[in-house]
């Protein structure tokens, strides 16, 4: 704006000094080169720089729209028009959704410097390579996107995303983490590190990073209760590990502590109940887990604790019959329920009674466990074809799982 001001205040300024000139008089204009001479008035002179003036103004209009034109023709026969470009690096945004790579990434290279916004062709064009198999041609993409502005961050994500889709978890980690120390609680960042340290059952980060995807409310709330229950469950597994170097008179109190630090919330869910009485019976501690599952099915109906719940070796296992037998006044037709009475009375030495409740179990529903249980009773009562043709049947739902 500065530089145009003064261009024509000087422009002002040299037609006021020429009219000046002119008014004074004719006066002339004497131009001496070598042995040549020309000589002309001040108005002829006027006139003519003046023409010669517009001729340059004109002939650089000319050559600068000779330049946009070839260029225009370039883009057109080499490579199409912008629109055409454009339309183009949207049908190579379908061909990358759908999962042609080779198409889509055709179209999105060829017409990186022809959209407006290019970040997001650079980053499927790399993705498309990658799943090519050219992994050096998907890192040779993702350098040249960082040319882009606020690039860094979705770059550094797609990269860690390839990594991951490779199986190389700790590449990704190292990606991410300084991502994360420059630009803290980035959801995306947060969330792809928690479905990384999933995958590497890396249990104590992801521990670590819960409070932090909390804040930055990465996940909805049911997610968040899923992955603490999670959480819950796989800390006990580990403790339960754990706890079987102790002295068995040490590892009650030390699940207890472990139990008792968890939140009311996840004391009431199945799952972290489950995880606590399953380390409770492979301590050894069956009568406190006992006591746990009936309180919690007296809640809350829970498969899998109705199965462990069979599987306790209770020293008054009349209790346990009696529980169960309750049970089956109001589920006579549970199939776990009757497998897991079915184990009961195996233990009680009740041999055709137990026949009896794994059958009825097993007409209820195909479970493998069962089958299993069955075919061992008959091996045990000396029935050795029934026992085959239970293995038998085992082996076909093993199959058709």
């Amino acid at each position: 704006m500065k530089r145009r001001l003064i261009k024509a205040i000087l422009f002002l300024l040299i037609v006021a000094a020429v009219v000046f000139l002119l008014v004074r008089g004719d006066g002339y204009l004497l131009i001496s080169y070598g042995t040549k001479t020309i000589e002309m008035t001040l108005w002829v002179a006027a006139i003519v720089i003046v023409i010669i003036w517009t001729c340059i103004w004109l002939l650089r209009k000319v050559l600068a729209g000779g330049v946009e034109m070839a260029r225009r023709f370039r883009e057109i026969f080499l490579f199409g028009s912008v629109e055409r470009a454009q339309k183009r690096a949207a049908t190579g945004m379908v061909d990358y959704l759908t999962g042609d790579w080779f198409e889509a990434r055709k179209k999105l290279t060829r017409t990186l410097d022809k959209v407006e916004y290019p970040l997001a062709n650079y980053l499927a064009a790399a993705r498309s390579s990658f799943e090519m198999g050219d992994e050096a041609e998907a890192e040779n993409i993702l350098e040249k996107a960082l040319a882009v502005s606020n690039s860094e961050l979705p770059v550094a994500l797609i990269r860690a995303r390839l990594h991951v889709q490779a199986g190389r978890y700790d590449e990704a980690i190292n990606i991410l983490k300084p991502i994360d120390i420059k630009m803290p609680r980035q959801p995306a960042v947060l969330d792809l590190m928690h479905h990384i340290y999933i995958a590497q059952k890396n249990w104590r980060a992801l521990e670590e990073l819960f409070p932090l995807m909390r804040k930055a409310k990465v996940l909805s709330n049911v997610e968040f209760d899923a992955l603490e229950i999670l959480l819950a469950t796989e800390k006990m597994h580990v403790h339960s590990a754990q706890t079987k170097a102790l002295l068995i008179a040490e590892r009650l109190p030390t699940l207890q502590k472990l139990w008792k630090s968890f939140s009311r919330s996840l004391q009431k869910s199945p799952e972290v109940i489950f995880a606590y009485a399953r380390a409770l019976a492979e301590n050894y501690q069956d009568q406190e887990a006992e006591v746990i599952i009936r309180k919690a099915l007296g809640n809350q109906w829970y498969d899998p604790l109705v199965a462990l719940y069979g599987r306790l070796q209770v020293k008054e296992i009349h209790t346990q019959l009696r529980t169960v037998e309750s049970w089956l006044k109001s589920r006579p037709q549970d199939a776990t329920l009757l497998l897991t009475m079915g184990r009961l009375m195996e233990r009680n030495q009740q041999w055709e009674l137990a026949r009896e409740y794994f059958q009825r179990s097993l007409n209820q529903k195909q479970q493998l466990e069962t089958t299993a249980e069955l075919a061992r009773l008959m091996t045990k009562l000396g029935d050795h074809k029934k026992s085959a043709e239970y293995y038998q049947q085992s082996l076909l739902l093993v199959e058709h799982k």
